[in-house]
């Protein structure tokens, strides 16, 4: 093999694998009201969230804190993003997968379905979660953006 092909051969493993690196979203990030657009009936009285994400490479962790006033509820629950249907917390099944460069969580059981499609926004310090939830009782679509804690 030339040079030159030995080097063209190297140069698109490189370009290949720089493109299927999979975006890491851990950190910590508090839920910018402004630039968020909640459609859901409980929206209106969030006054804070705050959403922990730990990654380590598919593997998630995460926790969220929502604010209603003085009330504060905890989800918390663990994902791998192998595509595959899982149990999560007993009550509903739940499928974590990559898109591309961005992350689809789908949880559903025979009462609803809830699908959170997860990507940095204008930056890495903006994090979006675009929600469609669909039920017999309700139906929204909340568009969620988050600010990094630094």
């Amino acid at each position: 093999m030339t040079k030159s092909r030995l080097l063209m051969v190297l140069f698109v493993l490189t370009t290949t694998v720089a493109f299927t690196q999979k975006p890491d979203y851990s950190g910590t990030w508090i839920l910018n009201l402004e630039k968020s657009k909640l459609t859901s009936g409980n929206s209106a009285r969030i006054t804070k969230t705050i959403f922990f994400i730990e990654q380590q490479g598919d593997k998630f962790s995460l926790t969220r804190y929502r604010y209603m006033g003085e009330k504060k509820r905890r989800l918390k629950f663990k994902m791998t993003a192998d595509g595959e249907r899982h149990n999560v917390k007993l009550l509903f099944n739940g499928k974590l997968e990559w898109i591309e460069e961005h992350l689809r969580a789908s949880i559903w059981n025979k009462g609803f379905s809830n699908i959170v499609n997860y990507s940095f926004g204008a930056n890495e310090d903006e994090f979006i979660a675009d929600e469609t939830f669909t039920s017999a009782k309700t139906n929204y679509h909340n568009h969620w953006v988050f600010d990094r804690v630094k």
